[in-house]
């Protein structure tokens, strides 16, 4: 079955012949006219990119038109020549991401051997797409403050994108475009889907200093998109060229460039019984890249033919933030639920009786105070593991209990690793090919709130570290000047791991809970970190 399935991919590979219909490259297409309006088929038209010289061959039908796809991002140099006609050179051509480019030609009558060259011109309108967006340079997005780098954030450049709430920008969660759900947002990179197809919204992280440009497609999206009825990111990645370049940057920010928020009650630097050092904030995202010709010396010189590129970055995170939670309170753990007189009455369940009118009652603790010899034994042994932080502020008190008895230092300790790279080879104007590839690793630290032993907590008490790759790989073979062979095959894989800290070590045994899973400790409250419900995190 693999050996069928294999010779089916090669198949499909090899013989789909693609018209039109090019994902994440860009199109050339016009009429060539001699200068009384009539068509001139048969003329040879040669595309080249100006920094690899890339080369294109196409040929005028019998109505003068002509269609040169799968471009990548860059700038061209346009020849038209046809017997009779002088040689006409049409320079400096910038072609975008998900471009369709009219670009149309008159020739002069004359001799091949006579040239015009034309070197600037009026920016060319987009008149053989439907579709509408907005397309956004790598080097600009780059250069933008993003929190994180993460390719996400360029939706918020962009008219008709609303986000909900906040936007994290590792996920399309919370993205809409021109109204629809964040599902169905299509994400393409290098031409390939590049969403997590179990969920949709999440998405591979592209290198930021490795990106040409990055198109937007909002409404009235091309039949090749007919998938991604929400908007759709086109992502195309930088190629080399003939020169080498490279880059390396130091981007980050530390506690004396990070002013203290509104509600934080301390400074950065002071210390606290949480965090004796002051508030620690150490975040760095060092990356670089490099790209240029294949050479080996003496042996293969990959000018004009064969490039490659690399792209790298790590996200360094070690902060704390301040904010205020609730813990129980001594006189809670001792049963006291008096509250200063204020607390919600607490029956005794052992004095459940029947009423002269047949109403069922209890009688309250003397005190709202249950005797320690009347709790379960459980519970008393949770209590004397004591998985909460002891309270370090006064707060205030309700009916509940305690409220924001608590300030502590919610800490971030993340890392990402993120890895890209691009290999582009020319065998001639016909035949091209291009593999490419993105890793993504995340660790996905949980971050306690209330609860010091992160075994107890239900909550944040995990780590989920996550790792996600997008290859693709593909060619463009020019058959003859109608037919055109453009074939990608890509593979995105995306991994998720959740170790849970209390996970084999048969709490349930240890507590005294009988018929219980020795697997994960169980829960015994339900809701957020602060509130009763959950035992104050105890989920």
């Amino acid at each position: 079955m693999r050996i069928s399935f294999f010779r089916s991919c090669l198949l499909v590979f090899s013989l789909v012949w693609v018209a039109a219909a090019q994902i994440g490259t860009s199109t050339i297409t016009g009429r060539v006219s001699d200068p009384s309006g009539a068509v001139v088929p048969g003329a040879s038209v040669t595309v080249s990119n100006i920094d690899t010289d890339f080369r294109f061959a196409a040929t005028t039908n019998e109505q003068g038109l002509f269609r040169v796809p799968s471009l990548q991002p860059g700038r061209y140099r346009l020849s038209f020549e046809a017997a009779g006609f002088k040689r006409l050179v049409r320079d400096g051509v910038v072609v975008g991401a998900e471009d369709t480019l009219a670009v149309n030609a008159t020739l002069e009558v004359g001799s091949v051997a006579e040239s015009i060259e034309i070197k600037s011109s009026a920016p060319l309108l987009q008149t053989e797409t439907s579709s509408t967006g907005t397309l956004v340079e790598g080097n600009f997005a780059y250069k933008m403050p993003f929190f994180q780098r993460t390719i996400n954030w360029t939706m918020h450049l962009v008219p008709g994108m609303t986000a909900g709430g906040y936007a994290y920008p590792k996920t399309l969660g919370a993205y809409h475009i021109a109204g629809q759900r964040s599902g169905a947002i299509g994400i393409f990179e290098d031409g390939v889907v590049a969403n997590d197809q179990m969920s949709g919204t999440n998405s591979i992280n592209s290198i930021l200093n490795s990106v040409a440009e990055v198109k937007v497609l909002t409404t009235t999206l091309p039949a090749e998109y007919g998938h991604s009825a929400g908007g759709v990111v086109s992502i195309v990645k930088k190629t080399g060229t003939n020169e080498l370049h490279g880059l390396a940057s130091w981007y980050g920010r530390g506690r004396r460039m990070q002013h203290r928020n509104f509600f934080e009650v301390n400074r950065n630097s002071q210390p606290t019984p949480d965090n004796p050092k002051g508030q620690q904030i150490f975040y760095m995202l060092p990356d670089a890249n490099v790209g240029g010709p294949v050479l080996v010396p003496k042996i293969y010189n990959g000018r004009n033919r064969t490039f490659f590129y690399f792209g790298y970055q790590k996200m360094i995170e070690k902060q704390t933030k301040q904010y205020q939670g609730t813990v129980p309170d001594a006189a809670m753990k001792a049963g006291d639920f008096s509250f200063g007189g204020i607390g919600n009455p607490i029956f005794d369940p052992v004095t459940t009786r029947q009423a002269a009118d047949r109403t069922w009652v209890r009688d309250p603790f003397p005190g709202n105070r249950i005797p320690v010899s009347r709790l379960d034994p459980v519970a008393r042994k949770v209590l004397g593991i004591d998985p909460w932080h002891p309270p370090n502020r006064t707060g205030s008190y309700n009916a509940s209990g305690p409220v924001s008895n608590l300030l502590y230092g919610e800490r971030a300790l993340s890392f990402r690793e993120d890895y890209n790279g691009r290999m582009d080879h020319q065998f001639g104007p016909s035949f091209k090919i291009y593999g490419s590839y993105t890793y993504n690793e995340a660790n996905g630290l949980g971050r306690p709130t209330n609860i010091r032993i992160w075994d107890f907590d239900g909550n944040h008490g995990d780590k989920s570290p996550y790792t996600q790759q997008n290859y693709s790989l593909g060619k463009t073979w020019v058959i003859n000047p109608s037919t055109i062979n453009d074939a990608r095959i890509g593979y995105f894989r995306r991994r998720d791991d959740r170790y849970v800290f209390s996970y084999g070590k048969n709490y349930a045994a240890l507590l005294g809970i009988p018929s219980v899973s020795a697997e994960l400790l169980p829960s015994f409250g339900s809701g957020g970190d602060f509130s009763p419900d959950s035992i104050y995190g105890l989920t």
